[in-house]
């Protein structure tokens, strides 16, 4: 065997790179959170919008929310209505009530949001696609500071 020449080696594996589907990439992505004010009974409700090119920023107020479960279900679903008069057809739902969230994802009825619970599952059904996800309360400031926002001008100090 010559001295110069060296034993082949195999060749080495590339390391199996596993791409994660970004959750952004299927349709709008929408942030929707609430504010409640317990005394009052008055909620503020905020969506942003953000379909890459321009975030659209929503609020709106409603009067006699019974909880902040009832405020958040209302939130999301103004955000859902927001998206149909848009005529989106592929949206992502962020917000940060796990219970709210979770109730949906797994469809059940909850009294104490049955009417808005009916219109979500009922709306819904007017997209391609529609996907609910919870995200952390610090991961929605924007969507809590509009909410905030809007209590607040309901309710001057």
């Amino acid at each position: 065997m010559d001295a110069c020449a060296t034993a082949s080696s195999p060749p080495k594996a590339k390391p199996l790179i596993i791409v994660e589907p970004n959750p952004r990439l299927h349709g709008t992505s929408i942030y929707a959170d609430a504010a409640w004010n317990q005394s009052s009974g008055h909620a503020g409700l905020g969506w942003i919008i953000d379909d890459r090119v321009s975030p659209r920023l929503f609020t709106a107020t409603s009067l006699f929310v019974a909880s902040p479960l009832v405020a958040e279900s209302l939130a999301v679903l103004s955000a859902i209505t927001s998206a149909l008069a848009l005529s989106l057809d592929s949206i992502t739902i962020f917000c940060d009530s796990q219970v709210l969230i979770n109730t949906i994802n797994k469809k059940e009825m909850k009294l104490e949001i049955f009417n808005a619970l009916r219109d979500i599952y009922s709306l819904s059904a007017s997209f391609n696609f529609i996907d609910f996800k919870f995200i952390p309360r610090s991961s929605n400031n924007s969507a809590d500071l509009l909410a905030k926002q809007a209590l607040w001008a309901l309710s001057p100090p």
